[in-house]
């Protein structure tokens, strides 16, 4: 919980006295946005998701797809903060004699940093904090729900983690503009890290 709050309080002084650090003034400009994602996902150590007829730890390095949506302001030509929300796919693995099924959902809040390199083109950097949420159902062979154990339970519990990225992003005007990010995230005690390569549109007001 101290770490949470640490983190919280970091990214909040960062936005807040950057302006004001580098001798810089505000001038925010507000934008909305959605992306398309690549996502590439590492399980945990754990053996509460072991396959026990293969040993093998589900959800190891699973490849998944999702989209985002995100609103966020760009407080200066350097600095910017963002909101976001990614939806992952579904996914589905064998799990015994039946099947395991999880659904994520991760909200987050990141603290940028813009490197201009022409009027269209800025590289980007990030730092932030996501909630990743792991909403885990397993079912027998004859569709019936299982109950989770309380390890189960435990290491699907929602978490929040660091979150770093880099990308780049080229603006067709005053408004419109499209971008790249690479991001890493670590995760739960279910799925320890997430990396994503993310494409998405952006609209500045």
């Amino acid at each position: 919980m101290m770490n949470k709050k640490l983190a919280t309080m970091t990214l909040s002084a960062a936005m807040l006295l950057s302006g004001t650090a580098f001798g810089l003034e505000f001038d925010p400009k507000f934008y909305v946005g959605a992306e398309a994602q690549y996502n590439r996902l590492k399980s945990a150590d754990g053996q509460e998701f072991i396959n026990k007829s293969n040993g093998k730890t589900l959800l190891q390095k699973n490849k998944l797809p999702s989209v985002g949506l995100l609103l966020g302001s760009r407080l200066n030509e350097y600095f910017g903060a963002e909101l976001g929300y990614t939806a992952l796919k579904q996914s589905k693995n064998a799990y015994q004699n039946g099947n395991f099924n999880v659904k994520m959902h991760n909200p987050y809040v990141d603290a940028l940093g813009y490197i201009p390199v022409s009027n269209e083109v800025d590289l980007i950097g990030l730092v932030g904090l996501g909630r990743l949420s792991t909403k885990v159902q397993m079912k027998g062979v004859n569709g019936a729900a299982v109950a989770l154990t309380s390890a189960q339970q435990q290491a699907a519990k929602t978490k929040t983690g660091l979150r770093l990225g880099v990308g780049a992003q080229y603006k067709f005007d005053t408004n419109v503009g499209v971008r790249a990010m690479v991001r890493h995230q670590k995760g739960n005690k279910l799925i320890k890290n997430v990396n994503s390569v993310g494409v998405g549109l952006f609209y500045q007001f």
